[in-house]
């Protein structure tokens, strides 16, 4: 593990703390925390854990799933640089999804009393987190809204526009910023690997997508998001 980043030094510009803490609760918070790093597929916390406090993504990203009454992963939300995980426990005692690294990631974690002391000595950073809360919400209602009404085509491409919107793409090799299996990207779109198979095919034939093993060029972004301009999440 490399040398704790404080803070002020910190190059996450999209951290909550960073953004919205007085200086004092950022040196606090900044002074009490841990960082932690893990690799792909490492756990960060697990279903039926005892919920201690709330984690801020440093850089990497994040699966949040919870697995079905089948065993499979279902995906929860999707998490990257900047973004909180764990926040969805509050006010209660254990977790009840997993937290699955997707890449390497580094998270900070700051235990239970330091994260609501910071949220009632400052006021600009408890009301954008509420703000956050509201918009994560809404986002989760109409995903599981629209997803009762696609086809496979519109599954799949909803998962790369979502893939795309939070990890982002290779500035160099033009992919997205993490490599899928079948099964991961399956799980992402709420469907099964062989629909996956079928469905990449036709979008490469289509010249939506470029796929090299388990890396996918995003050849025509416009095009995945016409396919599901029906369904509008924002």
């Amino acid at each position: 593990m490399k040398e704790k980043v404080e803070c002020r030094s910190c190059n996450s510009i999209n951290c909550f703390v960073k953004k919205y803490c007085s200086n004092e609760y950022l040196d606090k918070i900044s002074y009490y925390k841990n960082q932690n790093f893990y690799k792909k597929r490492d756990i960060i916390f697990r279903e039926g854990n005892t919920m201690l406090g709330i984690h801020f993504i440093q850089r990497g990203g994040v699966k949040v799933v919870t697995p079905n009454l089948n065993g499979r992963e279902q995906v929860v939300r999707l998490a990257s640089t900047g973004d909180i995980l764990g926040h969805r426990v509050l006010g209660n005692d254990k977790y009840y999804f997993n937290a699955i690294a997707l890449m390497d990631t580094k998270v900070c974690f700051v235990d239970t009393k330091v994260f609501q002391d910071a949220c009632l000595e400052n006021p600009n950073f408890a009301y954008n987190l509420i703000l956050f809360y509201a918009l994560e919400l809404r986002r989760t209602e109409l995903r599981v809204k629209y997803h009762s009404q696609m086809n496979i085509r519109e599954k799949v491409a909803e998962a790369f526009v979502y893939l795309n919107e939070i990890l982002g793409i290779n500035p160099i090799t033009k992919t997205l910023n993490i490599e899928l299996s079948r099964q991961e990207l399956a799980d992402t779109a709420g469907t099964t690997p062989e629909q996956v198979t079928r469905q990449l095919a036709d979008f490469e034939n289509e010249k939506l997508i470029y796929r090299k093993k388990r890396l996918i060029q995003i050849v025509d972004s416009k095009g995945l998001e016409n396919i599901v301009r029906d369904y509008k999440i924002d």
